[in-house]
């Protein structure tokens, strides 16, 4: 009886301590009372959102508002909600279908919760960026569509989905398609923060909705009436427009056919294909219950974004916070006429332009960021070309899910079909040299800052000197006049160098006469020199072309561009590989009146007659060789300068005559009487006692050429148009000698 007596008292005892915890537990886990409603119930708190409610009802998004989660809703009052009704011819609620519903509210619904306090910053991987964050993503996707598309020249139609990342080959491989990824649609806003610290006016968000007054919080096409409204389950900001999801770049070209040329001509004929994806197949089995081959819309990775996936870059999770897209894209009245004109010049059909041409076009109308009306100055495409357009010439604008869209009522002005470049880009028949000028010196030649003269050589020209290009291989080769064959490396270091010598800036168009006038120029830019070339009456030489005597002539009618002219030619302009010693030689021979001095080189411990090369002075470097001519010789005898024997066995007239040579070869620089005064001094190759190079002052105008000696007397060189080259070497009769003695 006892132990019955106790087991009932123990029991008593064990629920009592278990009412006691469990009332401990239910208050330490239980909501508190201060915590704000749920969203949904929030929205009927606030008592201005009756009918937003209703269409959050008919949307199935009712008991997902009202549960734990962690959104941001931009939610449209009444008053929104009835100009959208008016505006869609809808008399109430009840009339807007199912789907329309649920496109508003999950498009008003955006993941995470921001308060006013981070809606401008960026939430980057590292945390905060403050003032750089005016998109969020939305909780709205398109999905799977079905669409008649070509594939393979056959029509068929087919279930399509959208490409999700820009191409194949961005993120170290990261394909078109990511598993797992929505696409989901972006909302993009404007915050008085985000205006300030980014330099941005208000009249950079109402260019898109210009019946927007004044505020300090735009949302897509309202404003922003209360902001912050704390919900359970996130924040709420009152917005005073409805919003449906916009379309993509991608679904406005689609959608609007007075961009059908861009679209059809180019976009979907060049750049667009359809892929097979087993892995979206998956997903829309899942998605539906339906089984059925699903194809990506895939855009070539050549373009610099796929306006069809509405992520930005993904570089980092939530990149699309702090920018997306733009394009700039010209109506079919003005693209038409441009295209035809201008890219069938050289190609009977468009379908022949190749494609890495199409790219480049295209390419002049995207820009990876969202450009701002007050930014088309700044704000570059991948060609490094600002938006150069003015307000006056968009004629239409419009903010979309994944960038800005710009119709445009010109061509974008691209350096590339404006310049000298375009004659290259834009004709077949020049191919090898528009791979050559893409490998090095393209930049140079579309800067429509910097006048150029351009030698155009052709393909045929190039086979027809030895010169080939395997594509399979992606290599050059070349065969000599001898017969010897050199490889890619070797072949493609010497067409770099070919390339330089038809390349001349000439601010003064000091070409425009080549066929009926005299002189030189130094090929290149100024701020890179190239070899100096020449010309007379119609035929040009290069070093190469002067030793062999095959002077380049021109063919043809020039043809111009923004920044200069092209002129076609039926030779390379050539290189020279002979020595230094070869160069005065020949110079000697050519003009008797430096013959001495060449007696003297040769005859000099400077130079190897076997190699019939000067010692000091190395192959394939420049130099500007100085020749004093025999009077000047026989003064610089006459004042104990040099020793009247060239041969002499003594040992100081040995040193003078090396020195005396010495301080006649200038290194590192090539000079001419071209009027180049940025030249003030050169280094010769003589030394002084303490082993330190020697100088010597350079006057330079037009025709005439002086050099200021140590001893501060000015010797001028002899003029003569018709210049000597050499192999990067210029040469020059001096008409007296440098003296290196102080």
């Amino acid at each position: 009886m006892r132990f019955y007596k106790l087991t009932l008292l123990v029991g008593l005892l064990t629920v009592f301590c278990l009412s006691c915890r469990k009332e401990a537990f239910d208050e330490y886990y239980s909501r508190p009372d201060d915590l704000e409603s749920p969203i949904y119930t929030r929205l009927e708190e606030e008592g201005r959102f009756s009918k937003f409610l209703q269409l959050i009802e008919k949307a199935g998004y009712m008991e997902t508002l009202n549960q734990a989660g962690y959104w941001t809703l931009f939610a449209p009052n009444d008053e929104a909600v009835n100009q959208f009704l008016q505006e869609h011819n809808y008399a109430s609620v009840d009339q807007v279908p199912d789907a329309v519903a649920e496109q508003i509210v999950r498009y008003a619904l955006v993941y995470n919760a921001f308060q006013t306090n981070h809606i401008s910053d960026y939430q980057s991987n590292v945390g905060w960026e403050e003032g750089m964050g005016f998109r969020r993503r939305t909780a709205y996707y398109d999905g799977f569509q079905k669409e008649k598309v070509k594939i393979d020249g056959v029509e068929k139609e087919i279930i399509v989905g959208a490409s999700n990342r820009n191409n194949r080959t961005v993120n170290f491989g990261t394909p078109y398609y990511v598993e797992g990824d929505n696409n989901n649609k972006y909302v993009t806003y404007f915050h008085e923060l985000y205006r300030q610290m980014n330099g941005l006016s208000v009249d950079d968000y109402q260019f898109f909705y210009p019946t927007l007054g004044a505020s300090n919080f735009y949302f897509m096409g309202g404003t922003v009436a209360k902001v912050d409204i704390i919900a359970e389950n996130g924040v709420i900001h009152e917005v005073d427009a409805v919003t449906l999801p916009r379309p993509s770049l991608d679904q406005y070209l689609k959608e609007n056919d007075e961009y059908s040329f861009f679209r059809d001509s180019i976009l979907q004929q060049f750049f667009v294909t359809y892929e097979y994806s087993p892995t979206a197949s998956k997903t829309y089995e899942y998605r539906t219950g339906q089984v059925a081959e699903v194809y990506i819309k895939a855009y070539d990775p050549m373009l610099t974004f796929s306006p069809n996936n509405e992520n930005f870059l993904k570089e980092e999770d939530n990149d699309g916070q702090k920018d997306g897209y733009s394009m700039f894209i010209p109506k079919n009245e003005v693209i038409e006429p441009w295209v035809r004109t201008v890219f069938l010049e050289h190609y009977k059909t468009l379908n022949r332009v190749p494609k890495e041409v199409m790219a480049d076009f295209v390419n002049t109308m995207l820009w990876q960021s969202m450009v701002w009306p007050s930014q088309f100055d700044t704000k570059t495409n991948s060609h490094e070309e600002s938006a150069r357009f003015t307000k006056t010439d968009i004629t239409d604008k419009q903010m979309l899910s994944n960038g800005f869209f710009y119709g445009t009522n010109k061509i974008q002005e691209s350096d590339l079909f404006n310049t000298v470049y375009k004659h290259v880009i834009l004709d077949p028949e020049y191919s090898l040299m528009l791979m050559l000028l893409e490998r090095e010196h393209k930049r140079l030649v579309i800067n429509p800052g910097t006048k150029f003269t351009m030698f155009l050589f052709s393909n045929s020209l190039l086979n027809s000197l030895g010169y080939s290009y395997n594509e399979r291989l992606n290599e050059w080769s070349w065969i000599d006049r001898n017969g010897n064959t050199m490889g890619h490396g070797q072949t493609q270091t010497r067409l770099a160098r070919l390339l330089y010598s038809h390349i001349v800036e000439t601010p003064n168009d000091e070409l425009a006469n080549i066929g009926g006038t005299q002189g030189f120029i130094q090929t290149g830019d100024r701020a890179l020199p190239g070899e100096f070339i020449k010309w007379n009456n119609g035929n040009i030489y290069a070093a190469g072309n002067e030793r062999l005597q095959e002077p380049v002539q021109v063919v043809g009618t020039a043809k111009f561009g923004n920044n200069g002219r092209v002129y076609y030619v039926n030779n390379l302009l050539e290189f020279s590989n002979e020595t230094a010693g070869e160069a005065m030689a020949r110079v000697a021979t050519e003009n008797p009146n430096v013959s001495r001095f060449w007696e003297y080189v040769f005859r000099s411990p400077l130079y190897v007659a076997n190699d019939r090369v000067i010692t000091g002075v190395a192959g394939g470097s420049v130099y500007t060789l100085l020749m004093p001519n025999n009077d000047a010789i026989q003064q610089a005898i006459n004042d104990g300068v040099l020793p009247a024997d060239p041969g002499t066995g003594d040992i100081v007239g040995k040193f003078q005559i090396e020195n005396f040579i010495k301080y006649h070869i200038l290194t590192n620089v090539n000079i001419a009487a071209d009027g180049n005064a940025d030249i003030l001094s050169a280094v010769t190759l003589a030394k002084n006692d303490n082993d330190e190079a020697l100088t010597v002052n350079v006057a330079n105008s037009v025709g005439n050429l002086r050099f200021i000696d140590r001893k501060e007397r000015t010797v001028p060189t002899v003029y003569r148009p018709d210049l000597f080259l050499s192999d990067r070497i210029v040469l020059h009769e001096l008409n007296g000698y440098l003296n290196y003695n102080n």
